[in-house]
């Protein structure tokens, strides 16, 4: 791709940047031998600390709902791990909603930025801020060789993860990923699942990271990164064009179809749906659907999960089927603002 096609194609590839760092308060041990008052005190002391840097709300794991919990993951703002460590667990989240402070998941700190679309350096930026802000107040654990400690080996070093969320319709579909894997392993790469380690890749859409923090700098990790981003969404190009030339009318019928089942149904459960917006967000990487603002797309297909169409939407519903029928309405209503079609010219 020449830099002008990147630009306008990345979009149709890159949902979201982010870039978390792992760090340790140097007087305490890590969260898996800690004590539940030593983990409170911890809890306590960063709370006080980030709140002099911005407006963040405490969320006690301990004590929200599990459904509060689960709308909190499926927002990518707290993991899995987190919940499981309910006990000795909290999270700080910023008004927008964008930085999130994780205390005592596998580290004291899982300091992370979400950013929608593809910016490596903004979001470095923004979460190397807070993390400054912190560093000026709390001793961290360090070591001059091998830089900040952390409880799991592989996060030595810089203690920073920098990944994209990345729709890959054309690598899953001729399996290219499964072959590109070594390469990107051999290179300090991982391929995850929309939430992380140990989950699965959901409507086409993988977590691409780097794996290794010990030995190089933060500018290090974001350049391969962006690197590695720029080459995978060349190799994605090329599949959706071998698509199109293998099956352009099949594909588009599925795409096409897929949109008016969405558009004019009564009711709507929810995997159909998320079944149905995975065929229309193929149809516009494919030039079927023109969508203008991939940002809004991805929003919308965000929040109609499960737990966060629930609370935002029909909170006393009495039953899933009284959700369908609303998520049904929804849809037919915003997609079209959304997504439009295009005609055979592709005009």
């Amino acid at each position: 791709m020449t830099e002008m096609d990147s630009a306008s194609f990345i979009e149709t590839v890159v949902t979201s940047t982010r870039v978390r760092l792992a760090r340790n308060l140097y007087s305490y041990p890590f969260p898996g031998k800690m004590t539940v008052q030593e983990a409170k005190e911890v809890i306590r002391t960063v709370g006080y600390e980030l709140n002099r840097l911005d407006d963040f709300t405490e969320y006690d794991i301990g004590k929200i709902g599990a459904e509060e919990a689960t709308l909190l993951q499926e927002k990518h703002l707290i993991s899995p791990d987190l919940i499981r460590r309910k006990d000795i667990s909290a999270a700080f989240i910023s008004s927008d909603k964008e930085v999130s402070v994780m205390v005592n998941e596998e580290d004291h700190l899982r300091e992370q930025y979400i950013l929608k679309g593809f910016d490596l350096y903004k979001a470095y930026e923004r979460i190397s801020g807070i993390d400054d802000g912190l560093a000026r107040s709390v001793s961290f654990a360090y070591d001059e060789k091998l830089g900040y400690l952390t409880a799991c080996p592989s996060n030595l070093g810089t203690g920073m993860r920098a990944s994209v969320m990345m729709f890959l319709p054309g690598l899953a579909k001729y399996k290219k990923l499964e072959e590109l894997l070594p390469s990107l392993k051999v290179n300090g790469l991982t391929v995850r699942g929309v939430f992380g380690e140990g989950t699965a890749a959901e409507g086409y859409s993988y977590q691409i990271s780097n794996e290794r923090t010990l030995g190089f700098s933060e500018a290090d990790i974001l350049s391969h990164m962006d690197e590695v981003t720029l080459n995978l969404a060349e190799l994605e190009l090329r599949a959706r064009e071998r698509m199109l030339e293998e099956d352009e009318i099949g594909y588009r019928d599925v795409c096409l179809r897929a949109y008016g089942t969405l558009t004019n149904c009564a009711v709507l459960p929810v995997k159909e749906l998320a079944d149905g917006m995975v065929k229309v967000k193929l149809g516009v990487a494919l030039g079927f659907f023109k969508a203008s603002d991939m940002v809004g797309l991805n929003d919308f297909i965000a929040n109609m999960r499960p737990v966060s169409f629930k609370m935002g939407n029909c909170p006393d519903a009495k039953d899933e089927r009284e959700c369908d029928l609303v998520r049904a309405e929804i849809v037919h209503k915003v997609l079209p603002g959304l997504v439009e079609r295009k005609d055979v010219s592709g005009s």
